[in-house]
């Protein structure tokens, strides 16, 4: 089932490979940026069904405490992206209950066969 997803990432190149894929498997990225500020009022206006969201974000954000503002406010769901998977700031991505971590530098296969499973789990929590 396509999903709307809104993507936060510091990086520039990032975010338009992932929005190609995302595309190209039948998703809709209704918007991408790097600031957690736009990130919160792209969440209010498009109501994204899923967040893409990296944990290490510029501009004075921190991709974990934005999940959690998101989380609260707006209860969307959101899949953590990370270059930095060392024990403690993984520890500290999952407290927050994002649906899946993806790990960079990412591999296109990998990340279409983790939105497959990512997608599946969006669509059960729905159900419930």
């Amino acid at each position: 089932m396509s999903k709307k997803i809104l993507i936060v990432e510091d990086n520039f190149i990032i975010q338009m490979f992932l929005e190609e894929i995302l595309s190209g498997i039948g998703h809709e990225v209704l918007d991408s940026t790097d600031n957690g500020d736009d990130a919160l009022a792209m969440a209010k206006e498009h109501s994204p069904d899923i967040i893409l969201l990296d944990i290490g974000l510029s501009g004075g954000w921190n991709g974990i405490e934005l999940a959690g503002i998101i989380k609260e406010k707006y209860q969307i769901p959101f899949v953590f992206l990370t270059g930095n998977s060392d024990y403690a700031t993984l520890e500290n991505a999952k407290s927050e209950g994002p649906l899946h971590i993806i790990n960079k530098p990412i591999d296109e296969d990998k990340l279409k066969a983790e939105f497959e499973i990512i997608v599946e789990k969006l669509d059960s929590l729905k159900i419930i």
